[in-house]
């Protein structure tokens, strides 16, 4: 589940482990790829920006100090305006106050400030001359407004093991203009195709408050259900996904978090999180599977059979240093992620989950973005199955997790023939990406479609299992850390709802191949 819910509308980072829509279970480690917003504007009035985006202002283009005699907001309808004048006034930019015009850097820092809460497609800050009067002026902020509702994912699609799947993720970014985030998950698949399974389904709420009051700490809280029936091979080969070589055992989760996060600088986030979740699983009694040669093997689930509890502490950096926030934005940015669950957090399990991931955005002269990206984790215990990696998340061509759920029982393609398609969980990956976007427009006074970008992405990935599991593909003369291909092909829309991709990954992860 997605442990920081405002995060969630981020893309999925390449190679992100886990789900949750953007396919990551915690969205703390997929939010280095950002907000997918579309902020077109930006200049200062004066200052240097793109052609096109500034009006003109009257004073001089010479670095002047001014005395600013009042704020005027303008494009306001949905952000309160308590809320950019809070912004405006961390700043020290209220009236009474001198200002270094163009080139105070508080200005900039406003702008970037306003863009970065994500509820507007373009801020522009410029002055004006009061009359009668050389150094007393008037400071505006013009806003264009993004809607504040979204559709963070949409759940659609079709497997040989599940007909059918379908389920919906929207998010409320600003509750009565309080800067509040509210939410809700749900998804529902048909009967799968195997003896004595279930439906399987889940469902979840979340609110956050970025700021409480007037401290500088947010608040996060979330509850959700999941009823699962996760499928476990008990004959043929390891890369065959024909649904009537499998069986299912059934478990249900359900629990909450409860989460605080403390803004460092406007770039760099500390986050702390707790999780409590009681498990009921329902495991076969001495599950085997047969292999090719029909010598049986003992299967370890990776589960705790019966009712217990799973709990765990997170804590988490996050740093975003781009200087834009549109589908692509120049800069770096980097998040790790450190869960830890033993008895002393209350669990029944024990283990150290560490995931991180780091990329950089560059504009190419003729105005393209080259983006390299790295990510990785690791476990060290026994984490229960959920928590484990998946090689489907890891495939930009395979279907993931969806809200914590298994629909398919598809392995990624085996495109180097290094066996990737025979690995399932894991204890360990790794994944370097190269993303190449090609800016196709941008609009700044609609409501539907703000901007499109046509992107190429090319990468490979490694999933490692555990100790026992790497003993015995050594044993076998198999590769312990087999590698797969990641790369996609598509068409990035930011809209009105939110951000969605038509691509050639989007089509091989929903069709039943």
């Amino acid at each position: 589940m997605c442990a920081r819910p405002r995060r969630c509308q981020a893309d999925s980072a390449p190679g992100s482990p886990a789900d949750d829509g953007s396919r990551a279970r915690r969205a703390r480690r997929s939010t280095w790829l950002g907000l997918a917003i579309s902020l077109a504007g930006g200049g200062l009035g004066l200052g240097s920006a793109r052609a096109g985006e500034l009006e003109p202002s009257p004073v001089e283009d010479q670095a002047r100090v001014l005395r600013i005699h009042r704020v005027v907001i303008t494009g306001r309808e949905q952000v309160s305006e308590r809320q950019v004048l809070t912004i405006l006034e961390r700043e020290g930019l209220v009236a009474g106050t001198d200002l270094l015009w163009p080139e105070d850097e508080r200005v900039e820092r406003v702008r970037d400030r306003l863009r970065a809460t994500g509820y507007f497609k373009r801020v522009t800050l410029r002055v004006e001359p009061r009359p009668r009067s050389d150094e007393r002026v008037d400071l505006y902020v013009d806003v264009v407004e993004r809607s504040t509702v979204s559709v963070a994912d949409v759940y659609l699609g079709n497997s040989r093991l599940t007909p059918f799947r379908g389920g919906i993720a929207l998010t409320e970014r600003n509750f009565l203009g309080r800067g509040v985030l509210l939410g809700g998950a749900l998804i529902w698949g048909t009967q799968p195709r195997v003896d004595r399974s279930r439906r399987q389904q889940a469902y979840k709420v979340f609110a956050e408050a970025p700021r409480l009051l007037s401290a500088p700490l947010g608040l996060l809280a979330s509850g959700w259900f999941i009823s699962a029936s996760e499928p476990y091979r008990v004959a043929g080969a390891e890369d065959d996904p024909d649904p009537a070589l499998f069986r299912t055992f059934e478990y249900d989760r359900i629990g909450g978090q409860v989460g605080v996060s403390f803004p460092v600088t406007p770039r760099l986030e500390l986050a702390g999180d707790y999780t409590f979740e009681r498990v009921t699983a329902f495991l076969p009694s001495a599950p085997m599977r047969v292999d090719e040669s029909g010598r049986l093997h003992a299967l370890e689930l990776a589960m705790r059979d019966g009712t217990h509890r799973h709990t765990s502490v997170d804590f988490g950096l996050t740093y975003d240093g781009r200087d834009e926030l549109f589908l692509v934005g120049k800069g770096g940015r980097f998040a790790i992620d450190v869960q830890a669950s033993s008895p002393a957090t209350g669990s029944q399990y024990e283990y150290i989950k560490i995931v991180a991931a780091g990329a950089y955005s560059l504009r190419l002269p003729w105005r393209h973005w080259l983006t390299p990206s790295v990510s990785g984790g690791q476990i060290s215990g026994h984490a229960p199955l959920f928590e484990r990696f998946y090689s489907g998340d890891l495939s930009a061509w395979t279907p993931g997790r969806e809200q914590g759920l298994r629909y398919s029982t598809r392995n990624p393609i085996d495109v180097f023939g290094t066996g990737i398609d025979a690995r399932e969980y894991g204890n360990l990956f790794g994944r370097v990406d190269l993303e190449y976007a090609w800016p196709l427009f941008r609009r700044t006074r609609t409501r539907g479609v703000y901007g499109g970008d046509l992107y190429l992405s090319l990468g490979v990935f490694t999933l490692v299992g555990d100790d026992a599991e790497r003993a015995r593909r050594r044993e076998a003369g198999e590769r312990v850390a087999p590698v797969g291909a990641a790369g996609d092909l598509g068409l990035r829309l930011d809209t009105a709802l939110g951000t969605f991709s038509i691509s050639v990954g989007n089509v091989l992860r929903r069709t039943p191949l």
